[in-house]
């Protein structure tokens, strides 16, 4: 018996193809739903990294011109300093902003909203007077915030700046 065959496919072939076809488009969507939930997790933890070195930045301007230091004597919230052109600064911790006050300007809060400054804390280190150490001031905070898709995002930011007299 001379059976021909056709050039079309059978049934069987033709499920075949579809469970691949499903299983590919399915694996296509997965990676495609990973790559973007890890996208705006990397998004948010490139935001937060940034804010944190914007306050760290800002504070070490403070620093930077500072003729002295009023608070804290050596460990404390809130950092308040008067810097070599006789104008006054302070930056402290208002709930969960860092605000900071320059002479008689208002305050002004240095985070956005989209983040939560938690532990400000400044530590005031006096010079030794033989030179080797001179006077420092530490600032650390831990900023937190939340991913796209509600997980908590924490980081722990710190900084030394040495003053200049």
């Amino acid at each position: 018996m001379n059976t021909k065959r056709t050039h079309g496919f059978t049934l069987v072939e033709t499920l075949v193809y579809l469970a691949l076809y499903a299983i590919i488009m399915t694996g296509a969507l997965v990676a495609v739903y990973s790559i973007d939930g890890s996208s705006a997790r990397n998004t948010e933890i490139a935001m937060a990294a940034e804010e944190g070195d914007y306050l760290l930045g800002k504070i070490e301007w403070a620093l930077s011109d500072a003729a002295s230091i009023q608070s804290p004597a050596s460990a404390g919230s809130t950092l308040t300093l008067t810097r070599a052109d006789g104008s006054a600064v302070s930056v402290w911790l208002a709930g969960h902003d860092v605000r900071m006050q320059e002479g008689d300007s208002p305050a002004q809060t240095l985070n956005n909203t989209d983040v939560a400054i938690t532990g400000l804390r400044f530590v005031h280190a006096r010079a030794t007077g033989i030179g080797a150490e001179p006077e420092s001031v530490e600032a650390s905070f831990t900023l937190s915030a939340k991913t796209p898709d509600g997980r908590p995002l924490t980081r722990d930011f710190s900084a030394t700046t040495y003053l200049r007299k």
